[in-house]
């Protein structure tokens, strides 16, 4: 640059004033302002989370553990349930899954005896019983950074990732959120919920919990020297089985941990030259390992035993009935019956049939279909409460039977909604104390239209459901100068009943449980033989109430359970049930109905499953005692 003219150069300087010389100014105040904390874009986070995988790979070429899965079932809304545990050696060798040793099976937290394991159905998708494919980042999936997250004492970034398309038929994807620590961008939490799911599992999702370990499986620093594994696993699945939605809730724990250790493989091999049940992680799921009759050499079992047999026996009293009933039959149940994909259950027990028939994907749909059949061939006594007494007069017997069509959709990945249709029929008899002048109701068919609404999520099990009943024929019944008889209503020929519940079970350590069950019912037009009942087989449980005696037309109340096991040898469950009934014909206002129950899960002889569930009224106009006891044999 060329100056023409040249003048004197002036210096400028700034200098900041000193707080002595701010102090006392008025008007001058010294401001500061902090910029946000820069927002790092997703891109580079999970470039990084793949980073810290990728070194945490190279270091890690195999590890054994021991892994406790427990396998919770859950069948309908209330505190009842299952649950399966199997324990075991653990073998992981990089880029090539695992193997898992079943060596002790656990039913309700009583040590399974015999020297076979039961062979359980490997339903797909099968991530139900083992630690998942962990989830891989590529371009399938689009990437959204929600925000951040303390846990388990780690700053995290929250990632959450979709699918960018459906999947492909006979394609999973997942849906989900990873927790990225934000030090050093390892995983520590990962949740994914599979998409694209067929067939009979409507659901499955799970929650991966990452912990850092040292080489001999002591707890480690949060830092890139340890290893930082999934530790636990917590998920939900829900099957859709002959039309029911069985919820099961898993968890696995990985303990005992060993990481590179010398003679992995010898150990590896010689479980493998063992007796023991193993099942290997493949990209079809988990699979049985057997021995090849030829080689001795463990092989994959690409399919699972889909047809299953039980024997099953059992005794029922309670003071409806004459004598103890006793029962004793074969349960027929395939998964995949003669390939067609159907369901098949059978059930005879000479006075008892049960039939069910379901196809869980009807025409490569969401949609679920299928029929039910029940007949039982001895009546039971139906007795009735007039003014909080029994009116031994009017006691008659009935028998039923019943054919039903269903129709099920899911609704998103935790909700269902079922459709049914009923054909019921009821015969009526005189019982030995029926007097002469009491009118038999008429022997009828009842049509039944039915819409049910199902949620499962995270442990809780949602219900509300409504019904309306057609009667073919119903005309005035009963003993002379009661309403039934003199003032029949024929509105009674056609009535609606509904109700929702709500229910929640909490898992423990050492096999222990707390179940938690509220309810509500209601109804319109209801009479003697379309109100609610509270017996063992009833709409409502109330331990110790017998069967076809005491009824209401609006319930509501609790059921509490706690479950705990005795030496490996004894399931033991307290029940307590609290019900407000109201009957305006039995003399009842929100009369509290009480009950109490014990349970109990212990092995018996030629290794069955003996279960037996005693119950006593103590409160409302029954005092009476209900029993039973059942034997279950599961053949290979």
């Amino acid at each position: 640059m060329n100056l023409s003219s040249p003048s004197e150069v002036v210096l400028l300087t700034l200098d900041r004033m000193s707080a002595e010389e701010i102090e006392g100014l008025q008007g001058l105040e010294e401001r500061l302002t902090v910029a946000d904390e820069r927002q790092i874009p997703v891109e580079e986070i999970l470039r990084r989370l793949q980073g810290f995988d990728d070194a945490q790979a190279r270091r890690l070429q195999h590890y054994r553990a021991l892994n406790t899965t427990h396998m919770r079932f859950q069948f309908g809304t209330g505190v009842q349930g299952l649950e399966a545990t199997f324990e075991g050696d653990f073998f992981f060798r990089q880029g090539q899954g695992f193997d898992w040793a079943w060596q002790t099976f656990f039913v309700n937290g009583v040590r399974w005896r015999g020297k076979k394991l039961p062979e359980i159905p490997l339903v797909q998708p099968e991530k139900a019983a083992a630690l998942p494919l962990e989830i891989h980042f590529s371009k399938e999936y689009s990437y959204r950074l929600r925000g951040t997250e303390v846990v388990d004492g780690r700053d995290c970034w929250i990632v959450d990732f979709n699918p960018n398309a459906d999947p492909l038929p006979g394609k999973t994807l997942h849906r989900g959120s990873v927790w990225v620590d934000r030090e050093h961008f390892g995983r520590v939490r990962t949740r994914a919920l599979q998409v694209g799911l067929e067939g009979e599992v409507l659901s499955n999702e799970e929650t991966f919990y990452f912990s850092p370990v040292t080489p001999t499986g002591e707890p480690g620093p949060w830092t890139p020297d340890s290893f930082w594994l999934p530790t636990r696993v917590v998920g939900q699945q829900l099957l859709s089985v002959l039309n029911a939605t069985t919820v099961v809730e898993k968890e696995t724990l990985l303990t005992a941990i060993d990481i590179n250790s010398d003679g992995f493989e010898e150990q590896r091999q010689a479980v493998l030259d063992s007796e023991t049940t193993m099942v290997r992680d493949t990209d079809k799921g988990m699979r049985y390992l057997v021995k090849d009759k030829e080689s001795g050499e463990r092989v994959v079992q690409e399919e699972f035993r889909k047809n299953r047999a039980f024997a099953l026996a059992g005794v029922f009293w309670d003071e409806s009935l004459d004598f103890p009933l006793p029962l004793a039959g074969i349960d027929y149940f395939s998964f995949d019956f003669k390939g067609t994909g159907k369901q098949v259950n059978i059930f005879f027990a000479g006075v008892l049939l049960i039939g069910n028939i379901a196809d869980p994907d009807v025409f490569g749909s969401k949609w679920d279909a299928g029929a039910n059949l029940f007949a039982f061939a001895i009546s039971s006594g139906n007795t009735v409460f007039r003014d909080g007494r029994e009116s031994f007069a009017e006691e008659i017997d009935s028998r039923p039977a019943s054919f039903s069509l269903f129709l099920g959709r899911p609704l998103g990945s935790y909700g269902k909604l079922d459709l049914t249709y009923s054909l019921r029929r009821t015969d009526f008899s005189t019982a030995d104390e029926t007097d002469d002048t009491f009118a038999l109701p008429t022997d009828h068919f009842t049509h039944v239209a039915q819409m049910e609404l199902k949620y499962n999520r995270s442990g809780f099990r949602f219900v509300a459901e409504g019904s309306h009943h057609m009667r073919s024929d119903w005309e005035a019944w009963g003993l002379p100068g009661t309403p039934e008889r003199d003032s029949f209503n024929e509105d009674t020929k056609e009535y609606d009943r509904w109700g929702a519940a709500i229910a929640k079970t909490w898992w423990l350590p050492k096999f222990q449980k707390v179940g938690v069950e509220l309810e509500y019912k209601d109804g319109r037009n209801l009479d003697r033989f379309s109100k609610y009942e509270f017996g063992i087989f009833s709409d409502i449980r109330v331990h110790g109430y017998q069967q076809d005696r005491v009824r209401a037309d609006r319930a509501w109340g609790a059921h509490l359970s706690y479950g705990f096991e005795v030496g490996e040898l004894l399931r033991l469950q307290l029940v307590g049930d609290g019900i407000f009934a109201t009957d305006a014909e039995a003399g009842l206002e929100d009369e509290f109905l009480g009950g109490i129950g014990l349970e109990g899960t212990f092995l018996g002889p030629w290794q069955t499953i003996v279960r037996m569930d005693l119950g006593a009224a103590v409160a409302g106009p029954d005092d009476g005692f209900a029993a039973m006891l059942t034997f279950l044999k599961l053949f290979r």
